[in-house]
């Protein structure tokens, strides 16, 4: 009987040739024989009898197969290696909040550093070798790099910005860029979604619905101009915020004097460590049964931005790439990030500092469409 059935569904499809070989398929088959059931056959059949996409295994029809069907990580979705472009955009333009402002990079509470931050930062002494530095030593001669003179065309973040805002900033770049040399934008990074998931508490995050449709409003913009629809939109994930708790929940600076006003309480309250025995503190993806009340919210804001937020940042943005309303759009993950001591500034315990700032360039970079080969890391 498996002999049959697998000899009839072979390693071309299956009994609906929709390309595994399931259970649901082969449901009524096996009911109307009289034989094997549900069971067995699931553990005798399945799409790892037979070559696939995304079964990490490089098969005669692929250029790569990285493990996933996930495009923009250098293997496309249909094991098609992604060719990184070259050299380097017309300019970068970049669309944020406190991040992108650079706010108190090094432990100055509430200034802003421009120079220092990872997509458009400019200070070519500091430790950030940022995305415009690295497009500029890739291609002097064509890239508009980003300078203190020409911060304010290219740097658009504000400090505090939420997902509503996306639109206005997205006006904001497709305006700019039309005073660049090339007349249209390169490439603009997009990193917003922290302060719609920093909030008094839980039920106070910005909705997801709303979010998902301010979201399409700023996609909406980029798509609308002939400034920015064949740009690289480069949308980054919210990082994952947890771990900036856990890198200075014993600083008694931070606890005592700072956190209490930072205004990411579902984050922040009660900082003190009430997760349960095995280092239950350093598995922020599982609750366990003897984690305290505080440690339990951290966990369930921190499975909120997994869960719900970054998959609507990735989702919604694959459709525009798919059906070619921007067409050069990716999404950059960089939720596997955990951030340490020196990467959150000593000043308002909240912020990346320049190191964090370095950490960020390096992630995203590596992670970009050019960044893949690393042909233009940092000497």
């Amino acid at each position: 009987m498996l002999a049959s059935l697998q000899s009839f569904a072979g390693c071309e499809g299956d009994l609906d040739h929709d390309g595994d070989v399931d259970g649901s398929d082969l449901a009524g088959y096996i009911t109307d024989d009289g034989g094997i059931g549900l069971p067995d056959l699931a553990a005798n059949f399945g799409r790892n009898d037979c070559p696939y996409c995304g079964d990490g295994q490089l098969d005669a029809n692929e250029t790569c197969d990285d493990g996933n069907t996930s495009p923009w990580d250098g293997c496309d979705e249909n094991c098609m290696r992604e060719v990184p472009p070259t050299p380097a955009p017309f300019n970068l333009f970049h669309i944020g909040n406190s991040i992108g402002e650079g706010e108190a990079a090094y432990d100055d509470i509430g200034a802003a550093h421009h120079e220092a931050v990872w997509s458009t930062g400019y200070d070519f002494d500091d430790v950030v070798y940022s995305l415009n530095e690295r497009f500029e030593d890739a291609d002097p001669a064509s890239y508009d790099e980003n300078d203190a003179a020409r911060d304010d065309l290219y740097n658009h973040a504000v400090s505090g910005a939420v997902m509503a805002d996306f639109a206005a900033q997205a006006n904001a770049v497709v305006a700019a860029a039309s005073a660049t040399p090339a007349g249209q934008a390169g490439m603009v990074t997009i990193l917003l979604g922290n302060n719609d998931v920093c909030a008094p508490n839980l039920d106070a995050m910005t909705d997801p619905e709303g979010f998902r449709r301010q979201y399409i409003a700023g996609l909406d913009v980029l798509a609308a101009s002939d400034a920015t629809r064949n740009a690289y939109i480069h949308v980054s994930s919210i990082p994952a915020i947890y771990w900036l708790w856990n890198a200075k929940r014993t600083n008694f600076w931070c606890r005592v004097f700072v956190w209490p006003f930072v205004p990411c309480e579902n984050l922040l309250s009660n900082p003190a460590n009430d997760c349960g025995g095995g280092d239950s503190h350093l598995d922020p993806d599982t609750i366990h049964p003897d984690d305290g009340p505080n440690c339990i919210r951290r966990k369930q804001f921190h499975a909120a931005i997994r869960d719900t937020y970054n998959p609507i940042l990735r989702n919604v943005l694959l459709e525009y790439r798919l059906d070619g309303r921007l067409p050069n759009a990716y999404y950059v993950d960089i939720f596997d990030i955990q951030f340490d001591d020196n990467h959150v500034n000593d000043g308002d315990c909240f912020h990346p500092s320049v190191a964090g700032h370095e950490r960020l360039a390096e992630e995203h970079w590596s992670r970009s469409l050019w960044g893949w080969e690393d042909s233009l890391g940092r000497p």
